[in-house]
Order: C-alpha cells, then structure tokens, then sequence
C-alpha cells in the first residue's frame, strides 16, 4: 500500500464553517481574531495541527492556488513553536506527498512559505484512504516531531469523493480512535457531504465545512472559523447554552487508589466541582452523585441528596482519600446497580451519563471490559479521563461508550485545560426518548389485582445477569398500586427447587417490595419451571397467602432458557390457564424456546423476548400495561 507514498506524511483537515474555531478553542484552547490584514496571534496553547491537502487533476492549477494561499494565511495566525503550535502537511492524489513534518518548521512565516512551494501534483485519483493512513502512522509520529500530550487536530481539504470511499471510512475511524480530531473542508459541488461527515470527528455538524467555491474559502470561512476565538472571550467560559436545561443524571466515578498523592487528590476534586457549574442542577433538570473506588467503592453521595450546585461542590470538595489498589470494575457495577437506580434517584426518560476519572490500569481489566460493556448496553453513556502516563489507552476506549468521549491529560493540573469541552460534550449529549418510559399512570392506578412473578434462578444465569433481573423487577412494581392494596405481589423462585420469598400478604408498601425483591441470593440449579408454576397456583394463589377472589390474578414468568421437562410445564401452564390466570412469559438471551413460551402465556400476545438481562428495561412500560389490562 505504502509503495506509492513518496514521503510519509500525516495531515490534518481543517473544517470551515459555522463552529469550527469554537471547537478548536475547546479541545485545544486556541484563539484567532481576523482583523483585516493585521493577523492576532493564537493564544500559547499545544497543539499538532495537520494539513491534508488534496492535489488530485479535478482542481484547477488557479483553484489550487487559492487552496494554498488560503492554508498560508491560516497557518500565518498560529503562533508557531516547539512548546505552542505545530504544523505539517501533505498533499494527497495518486500519490501521497509529504511536504514537512512537524519538526520541520519553527515559525509562523516558515511554514507559510513551505506550504506556498507546494506544486499540483494533477493525479487522477484521490487517495485520501492513503493521506489519512500516513497522517496518522507517519505524520503524528513521535519521531517526526509529533508530541504525545497535546491535542492532535486534522484538517482536510477537498473537492470531490475519494477514490476508495470504504478504505478511507476505516482509515478515519483509526485516526479516531488514536485520538486524532479530524476537521473537513469540502469545495465546490462535486463533494460527498455524507462520505466527509462520517470521516470528521462528532458532531459532525461543527466538523464539516462547505464552500461553494474556491474563490470564497477566505470571504465565508475565514469569518465564521476565526471570528468565534478571541482569547479574552472564550477561554474557560462556561457553556451556558449548551448546558442550561439539560435533563441528565450523572455520576462521577473517581479513582482515589494509592498512586494518586493527596494534592493530586485534591486537584481532580477540584476540576469535578469546577465541572458541576456547568450543569442545570438547582432547577432539578440534571441531578448528580458520586462515587469513590480503590479497593473498594464508597458512595459520596447519590443523585437525590443535593438539590444545588453549590452542596454538591461543597460535598465533591470534603471528600476524603482512602488510597488502595485500583478495582475500577466494581465502580462500573456499582454506578449501574446502585447509583442509576430509582430508589437512589435515578430517573427514567432522562440521559444517563457517568465520567470516569483513573490515573492507572484497572486491577482486573477482564473484569472491568465486561462491566464496561453492561454498562454502555445499559444505555449508559460513559466518559472516560485517564491523567498521568500509566493509564492503558485502550482500556480507557473499552470504557468510553465512544471513541471522542475519551480524554487524556498529562497531569491533574491539566485537567482545568478540559473542563470546557468535556462539559459541552456531557450537555449536548442526546436524551432518551421518553414515550415508552412513562409509568401507565391511567392504566394501572386503582387496578385490582394479584400479581406472582416467577423468576429462573438456574445456574445459566450469571450473577451479574440475575441482578440485573432483579433491578429490573424492583423497578416493574413501581408500576402497580401496591400502596393503596389494590395490587398485590408475591414472588417465588425456580431452579431445581422452588423458594417462595415473599407472599401476596407480606407487603402492602411498595418500597418493602422493592427492598425484599434486591435481597434476594441466586443459587443456581436445573430449570423445572412446571415445578414453579405448580406452586404459584397452588400455595401463591390461595386466600391463606393473600389472593382474592374479586381480583385479576396474574402470574409473570421470567426464564432464560427451555425447561427441564417441557411435557410437565405445558401442562401445568394449561391447568393454570383454566384456573382463570393469566399468564405472561418473558423470554431472555438466545436459548429461551419461542413455542414453549406460547405454552406457558396465556395468548400469543403475553408472550415477551428480549435479547439479554440489560435490555429487560425496554419492555417495562409494555409488560406493565399488558398487566395492568388484564382483565
């Protein structure tokens, strides 16, 4: 592949359009102001900023001049340095060209001048695939002046589609992944919008930049990229637009294990509590909590303790450093368990966003993939920020729901360079949509009725999967009108052996139903679900144990898999339907035996699959109602 590279060389893209500049000034902290001839100087922040140039035949030699020119006077306004900003370039048609690395120029006019000795190439083809691989193999190599902890920021330029448009999505993605922020101009009519926007970083609405022609590079995106940074302006302003109104919940996960010295402590408290005055918090639109881990986790505080901005920077600052080894998977588990939980706080129809702030590898990182991954099915949306140089960059993705939500810093006083940016992601970030997590008030309220749940507890169901059941339960009941006693529930649990836990008459409280349904211990054994529904009808549903007569009766089986004597279960769910119940039957994962589950529900239509333990939550609204309209 590399055989047509005449020079290895990585260039960044540069975008032009609304918002632009203003995502620069938030990942990098850079500011430029256009003031007629008279450049302005960007501010003295780091940052690696490549140019990938298109030279491909479709540009005209006097179109491609006015590319070239447009890039010198870009680069005329960076305050070019060693320990400020660098650039490098290249030029990309059949060939890939590099014109200079990073190392090869230390000034502003300098570079101006590399760039305006650039020559059209005129291939026929525009490999852009190529360019963006050798920007980031080649250009942003440590060897060739690229510096490992400053923002990576790339700038593409062209005016057409690439020649291998699903080479050149996979080479964006890598660039991605690598921690490269990728911008894109695209000039003229002949651009595919929809290939750019997939290959510039999100939002891809701020990352993509249009201009007609060639003619008004400078006249539309000079204004719009350069108007919008202004040093005294921007610089650590909170995003108020972006933030105020945001229904969110949000935990913060914080590493307090022994590598991290008290001051450094202190410091990553300080940037959470700086962060929270970003958030719509004393309306009551975004609540937030807090969780500490090393050896072990410790909540702060959970999502409906402060009501204010000002007690959760207060309760963010008083915590205390406990040191200890760095079990990051029992924070995931524990922000998902415990802290997005109702009874804790945790809202249904808003986002749920958790950031994670660690300075090393996780302890078991097996263990924290697999925490990371029930998370992000969960629907969580997880930010990941490692600070210092020990952290696996990979893990730190395994993590991240996403590739732009991972953030690296070199110290922990470099954390405040991020706050902006982080916030405006966190803020912007899209919220549920709400229609099918509304409780069925109308439905369900003053609704009569018994209600059995009877749930597999076999040894194919991993722990971490049953609890999730369970949460999932602890959650369904908030549904039923157990307070008023007009619903009642009971819950039993199979394996081998059946176990009742809880009677239609032990609890008349919801929160007592809930409580009991989050105690319970899975114990593993065969699956004889007949043994279960035998028991629900016969002991669960009896006057002795709290059913009446005047009410529906519903009994709601959950299982992961066929039943160890699918001949028995058929026939007790038979003799249970003549009783007059009505039977729901909930299937989960991939094993579970779509015509036994018709067996066992009552009609077709109670009959519910789901793809995993983590997905349970989407059918809560429907199962409710469906059992709520019993009648």
């Amino acid at each position: 592949m590399h055989e047509l590279v005449c020079k290895r060389n990585t260039l960044t893209v540069l975008k032009m359009g609304e918002g632009v500049f203003h995502w620069l000034t938030l990942v990098i902290s850079v500011n430029i102001v256009y003031v007629g001839a008279a450049p302005v100087k960007l501010c003295d922040k780091s940052a690696d900023i490549a140019f990938l140039i298109d030279s491909s035949s479709s540009i005209w030699i006097y179109d491609f001049e006015k590319q070239i020119k447009f890039v010198q006077e870009l680069v005329k306004r960076f305050n070019i340095g060693p320990d400020t900003i660098q650039v490098a370039a290249l030029t990309f048609s059949h060939n890939v060209v590099n014109e200079f690395h990073f190392n090869d120029v230390d000034s502003a006019q300098e570079a101006s001048d590399r760039i305006g000795r650039i020559v059209h190439e005129r291939g026929n083809y525009t490999f852009t695939n190529y360019a963006l691989d050798i920007m980031r193999t080649d250009l942003f190599s440590p060897i060739n002046g690229a510096r490992a902890r400053v923002a990576k920021i790339c700038i593409l330029l062209t005016d057409g589609q690439s020649s291998y448009p699903k080479e050149t999505l996979v080479q964006a993605r890598l660039a991605k992944e690598s921690g490269i922020t990728i911008l894109a101009i695209g000039i003229g009519d002949r651009v595919d919008e929809q290939e750019l926007r997939t290959v510039v970083s999100p939002p891809a609405n701020q990352n993509y930049f249009h201009s007609s022609t060639f003619d008004r590079l400078k006249e539309k995106l000079f204004p719009e990229l350069i108007g919008q940074i202004a040093c005294d302006e921007q610089e650590d302003q909170p995003p108020v637009e972006a933030c105020q109104g945001k229904n969110a919940d949000i935990i913060f996960v914080v590493d307090m294990s022994s590598s991290i010295w008290v001051k450094h402590f202190k410091e990553e408290l300080e940037f959470l509590a700086d962060l929270v005055s970003n958030f719509d918090i004393n309306s009551g639109k975004t609540r937030v909590g807090m969780v500490t881990f090393s050896t072990a986790t410790e909540v702060q505080f959970y999502l409906d303790k402060y009501r204010s901005r000002e007690d959760v920077r207060e309760a963010i600052l008083s915590t205390q450093s406990h040191g200890g080894l760095t079990n990051t998977h029992l924070a995931l588990q524990r922000a998902r368990y415990e802290m997005f939980s109702m009874k804790h706080g945790s809202r249904r129809g808003v986002a749920h966003i958790c950031i994670v702030i660690t300075d090393g590898v996780s302890r078991i990182p097996e263990m924290t993939l697999i925490e990371s991954n029930l998370n992000h099915e969960a629907g969580i949306d997880v930010f990941a920020i490692s600070v210092g140089h020990e952290v696996d960059v990979k893990e730190l993705h395994h993590i991240a729901s996403k590739p732009e939500y991972v953030f690296e810093v070199n110290g922990y006083g470099a954390l405040k360079h991020i706050t902006n940016i982080l916030a405006v992601k966190t803020c912007q970030e899209d919220e549920p949509p709400v229609v099918d997590n509304e409780p069925p008030v109308v439905a369900c309220r003053g609704k009569r009725e018994d209600v059995v749940f009877i749930v597999d507890m076999s040894s194919s169901i991993w722990v971490v999967d049953f609890q999730e059941q369970l949460k999932f339960l602890s959650d369904l009941v908030g549904f039923f009108d157990i307070n008023g006693d007009n619903a009642r529930v009971g819950l039993l649990t199979f394996s081998t052996d059946t176990r009742v836990h809880f009677y239609l008459n032990t609890y008349n409280v919801q929160e007592e139903v809930s409580k009991a349904i989050l105690a319970i211990k899975s114990e593993g054994g065969l699956t004889n679900t007949h043994l279960a529904l035998q028991k629900a009808l016969y002991e669960m549903m009896t006057p002795m144990h709290g059913s009446r007569s005047e009410v529906d009766h519903v009994i709601i089986v959950f299982t992961d898999g066929l039943s160890r004597v699918p001949r028995l279960t058929a026939r007790q769910a038979h003799k249970t339907h003549q009783a007059g119940v009505e039977v729901i039957a909930v299937g989960v994962g991939d094993r579970t035996n779509k015509a036994e589950l018709e067996q066992i529900a009552s009609r077709k239509e109670f009959v519910f699959e789901v793809s995993g333990y983590n997905t349970l939550q989407e059918i809560g609204n429907i199962l409710a109602r469906k059992t709520c309209e019993v009648t």
